[in-house]
């Protein structure tokens, strides 16, 4: 199909000489919840009827047809105008659940249907997570947290807002702004962003309800587009991420949605070579370089979009499919499908990451209503097309992948999505439901994943925001936080997360320092995706309503200050050990030696957030701190447990 020259109504964009081949493709409490958005929606439920995720809880035996209907009544008993067959969200003022009347209405009938043992617990959870009703069971909402045995350290588990001691903007430094769409409607919205470098020069990839835009951000104060590709579908979520083929040296770009906001019609899933991208002389402005491919319709398959390890990962945020996998290996322009995720309560996918541990592939998937994390050891995935090649099956089949783990659930909130520090140990998840935001936990054992905390931005105690995507450079989280804007964070300490600086792209759109929207609430507006990885250093940030934000982070700080270490021995023989405070320091760690040769310490306590540490186990023993932050860490002079100083000075290293 070749599209010459159209005119966008609404918009008129005008569309030059786009080539588009078409090929076939293979099928919280009640009193403290937070449920209106800018985008009017009250619920979880994305692109699906409330009526189709009932019925999907049917199929799977999770509740009967007479609870659905019972259900499907008390939406139309409190909105009249509601119809089961139309929810599309299309005319959001009509959505379901929305006063606060309704909800505690149907958190009673879950609750009555849950005490007389006609409905499972999980089943009422889902359901309440899915129409934004809050922890049903608040003796469920947090894992246990007496405490949390860090390498043989008792430390209190923490919660609440980070804390932060930045002005203005922190460490976040905004270089420039594109907006090439003005907005009018509720569909006529930014969403995933994703960047793409060659030679000298930097793109962005940025979604839109209309498309997919490619700027040239090689200049952030000189932002251009090189095309624009319309596509069907889409609206409110169209995602895009790239896959590099190294047989074939070439990257692409996979651009899906879900919901037909945008213009009514199912969305498609569409391939881009991006070889055709100039890595040196910029492109004229709207030349049309690439070839787009379009893959068909996938009308609920693509809500986020994820690659790794040449498979394809299309979330789509239902139970019934939950993550759809594609082997991109054999023909990266013509994916084939492998398995799914789905087919249970609480398997939405609404989000997902891969970590190759050791030999070990694993795909950590956000599933939604599960109001957990679950982990899938995929490592077979990757040669399943050859062992398999036509397999259309969910994972009842035996010699499908596993769950090898999951997060405990955490009543009330939305599994929304996830990212794996940098050494792969801990995973920070976050939250769409508002009720705790962003959770920690340490995965070094996939098996058994350790709950370490929950925070909040430093400034959520006086304005509540929803997160909604984050990813990990570094040591620096940077958390896309809807009405808060751009949120980063300093998490070399993972149980002491702290802020470090921000751009509110929501309230100072034009960087004047100017609120423009001068309140911030927990509704789903502002920031939506942010890609840190560009060599440039550049962080791209989407905001749904004011385009596309190109920002500098800087060191927010140095390493850690220089610092004293003594210690003496006590009565029972034990070496206590206290140190000044560094500053700028995140945590401390306690290394241990029989020697005063350094090549010999070994870890006995991290992420300390005192300065000072008792050790019972070897009083004959020899002592270093290690202090760390974002940029680095310091370590003081090796002392004796009896108190002398056999080493050298505080030495820095840098990360």
């Amino acid at each position: 199909m070749f599209i010459t020259k159209a005119v966008f109504s609404r918009r008129h964009l005008c569309l030059a000489a786009v080539t588009v081949t078409m090929v076939s493709f293979l099928p919280v409490f009640w009193s403290s919840i937070a449920v209106a958005s800018a985008m009017k929606m009250n619920n979880m439920l994305m692109g699906q009827t409330l009526e189709s995720f009932l019925s999907d809880l049917v199929s799977f035996g999770a509740m009967s047809i007479t609870q659905k209907d019972d259900i499907l009544h008390m939406a139309t008993r409190f909105d009249p105008d509601y119809d089961p067959k139309l929810d599309e969200l299309r005319d959001l003022g009509n959505d379901v659940f929305s006063s606060d009347e309704s909800k505690q209405a149907l958190r009673s009938y879950l609750y009555k249907e849950v005490d007389t043992d006609f409905m499972e617990y999980d089943a009422a959870e889902a359901i309440a997570s899915m129409l934004s009703l809050g922890a049903l069971y608040p003796r469920n909402a947090f894992p246990t947290q007496t405490g949390v045995l860090i390498d043989n350290t008792l430390n209190t588990a923490l919660d609440g807002p980070a804390g932060s001691s930045y002005t203005g903007n922190g460490n976040v430094v905004r270089l420039g702004r594109s907006n090439i769409f003005g907005i009018s409607s509720d569909q006529e919205i930014y969403n995933g962003i994703w960047g793409y470098a060659v030679g000298s020069r930097e793109y962005a990839l940025q979604c839109h309800g209309y498309g997919l835009n490619i700027l040239d951000v090689t200049d952030p104060s000189s932002i251009f587009r090189v095309q624009f590709i319309l596509m069907d579908g889409g609206g409110i979520w169209r995602d895009v991420v790239t896959h590099y083929d190294s047989t074939r040296s070439k990257t692409y770009a996979y651009v899906g949605a879900q919901g037909n906001q945008g213009d009514g019609k199912d969305p498609n899933l569409f391939v881009i070579d991006l070889s055709n991208l100039s890595g040196n002389e910029p492109h004229a402005v709207d030349e049309n370089p690439v070839v787009v491919v379009n893959l068909g319709k996938t009308p609920e398959f693509t809500h986020t979009i994820n690659v790794a390890r040449s498979l394809l990962f299309l979330n789509t945020a239902t139970s019934k499919e939950g993550c759809r996998v594609y082997d991109l290996a054999a023909d990266p322009m013509n994916p084939r499908f492998l398995f799914k995720t789905g087919g249970s309560v609480g398997r939405d996918c609404h989000d997902s990451s891969v970590v190759t541990v050791g030999s070990r592939d694993l795909l950590i998937v956000s599933d939604g209503t599960g109001r957990c994390q679950r982990i899938w050891d995929i490592t077979v995935a990757y040669h399943m097309h050859e062992l398999q090649p036509d397999v259309d099956q969910d994972w009842k089949a035996g010699d499908l992948p596993a769950i090898v783990g999951q997060t405990k659930e955490i009543s009330g909130i939305y599994a929304h999505s996830n990212w794996v520090s940098e050494d792969k140990r801990y995973l920070f998840s976050f939250d769409e439901g508002n009720a705790v935001d962003i959770s920690v936990h340490d995965i070094s054992d996939p098996s058994q994943p350790t709950f370490i905390r929950t925070f909040q931005y430093s400034g959520n105690a006086e304005h509540d925001a929803v997160p909604h995507n984050g990813e990990i450079l570094g040591q620096y989280l940077y958390v896309a936080y809807y009405m808060a804007g751009l949120r980063v964070f300093d998490v070399s300490n993972p149980y002491q997360p702290y802020e470090v600086g921000k751009d509110e792209t929501f309230r100072d759109p034009n960087g004047d320092g100017v609120f423009e929207n001068p309140s911030i609430t927990a509704k789903f507006n502002g920031t939506w995706n942010t890609y840190p990885y560009l060599p440039s250093g550049n962080v791209l940030v989407s905001d749904l309503l004011s385009g596309l934000f190109i920002v500098k982070p800087t060191p927010p700080y140095g390493i850690p200050g220089r610092f004293l270490l003594t210690s003496q021995l006590d009565g029972s023989g034990n070496a206590v050990l206290s140190w000044t405070a560094a500053s700028n320091a995140r945590g401390y760690s306690v290394l241990r030696s029989n020697s005063s040769s350094t090549a010999t310490f070994n870890l006995v306590a991290n992420h300390l957030l005192e300065t000072s540490y008792i050790d019972r186990s070897n009083p004959s023993s020899f002592y270093i701190i290690v202090a760390i932050n974002g940029e680095g860490s310091r370590a003081t002079q090796v002392v004796a447990s009896n108190g002398t100083a056999v080493g050298s000075k505080a030495s820095k290293l840098r990360r």
